[in-house]
C-alpha cells in the first residue's frame, strides 16, 4: 500500500515537472515572438523614417533643379543673366567637387593615438562615412580636402590620404547641419563613443570652418584617359 501511494506520488510529480516544463517553454517562446515583433516594428518604423527622409530629399533637390531650370528659361534670351546663371551654376559645382575654398559651420575633430593604440586607417574611413550619412558638405583631414577620389589606406606607420602620408594627430574638419553633424557623432553607442575606447579624441562645434581645395596637381583629380561623352 505504501509502496503504491510512493508510486502515484512519484507518477505527480513527474507529470507535474512536464506540465511546467511545458508551461515555461511556452512562456519562453512567447516571449521570443513578442520581442521578435517588436525588433520588426522598430525596424518597419526605422526605414519608413528613412524613406520619408530621402523622399524629402528628393523633393528638395527636385525644387532646386525646377528652379535652375525655370532661370535659364527667363534668361535664354537674356545674355547677361544666362551667363550670370551659369556663372552661379559652375560655382555650385567646384564647391561639391572640391576644386575651392569653402568656410561655413561645423564639426572639428581630432583624433590620436592612446597607448598602444593607433589611429587607423579604417578609423578615419568609418568617420567619414559617419559624417557623409549627416549630409556633411566637405571634409577635410590634416587639410587635405576628402573628395570623390581621394584615397585613405595604411601605408606602414602612416596612413595615405591622396598620395601624401599623414601621421597622428589626425585633426578633421567638416562642414554641414552643425547639430545634425554634432549629434549624429555624439549619439549613445554613436561613432565617437566607439572611437574613444580606443583613441584619445576631441570634438567640437565651430562657426567658421575652413576647408582648402584640393590639390589640382595631377595626383588628386586625373582628367586623363577620358573624354566628354556626346
Amino acid at each position: 500500500m505504501k509502496i503504491g501511494r510512493n508510486l502515484a506520488l512519484t507518477l505527480v510529480c513527474i507529470l507535474l515537472g512536464i506540465i511546467l516544463s511545458w508551461q515555461f517553454r511556452s512562456i519562453n517562446d512567447n516571449q521570443k515572438v513578442a520581442a521578435l515583433e517588436n525588433k520588426r516594428v522598430e525596424d518597419l518604423k526605422t526605414d519608413l523614417l528613412n524613406e520619408q527622409k530621402k523622399r524629402e530629399e528628393l523633393e528638395k533637390r527636385n525644387r532646386e533643379l525646377v528652379e535652375t531650370n525655370s532661370k535659364f528659361e527667363s534668361a535664354k534670351y537674356d545674355v547677361d543673366k544666362f551667363t550670370e546663371t551659369l556663372t552661379d551654376e559652375l560655382k555650385k559645382a567646384k564647391m561639391v567637387a572640391g576644386l575651392v575654398d569653402v568656410k561655413g559651420k561645423g564639426v572639428v575633430l581630432t583624433l590620436n593615438n592612446k597607448g598602444f593604440r593607433y589611429v587607423s586607417a579604417t578609423n578615419l574611413l568609418d568617420l567619414v562615412n559617419e559624417l557623409r550619412a549627416a549630409e556633411v558638405r566637405a571634409i577635410t583631414i590634416n587639410d587635405e580636402r576628402i573628395v570623390a577620389m581621394s584615397e585613405i589606406r595604411e601605408a606602414g606607420n602612416y596612413v595615405m590620404i591622396n598620395g601624401r602620408r599623414l601621421s597622428p594627430p589626425f585633426v578633421v574638419k567638416a562642414i554641414g547641419d552643425q547639430d545634425k553633424l554634432f549629434y549624429s557623432l555624439k549619439m549613445v553607442g554613436g561613432m565617437l563613443e566607439e572611437l574613444q575606447n580606443n583613441l584619445n579624441v576631441t570634438l567640437e562645434r565651430v562657426d567658421n570652418v575652413v576647408i582648402p581645395k584640393v590639390r589640382d596637381d595631377g595626383t588628386v583629380i586625373k582628367y586623363d584617359l577620358m573624354t566628354p561623352k556626346d
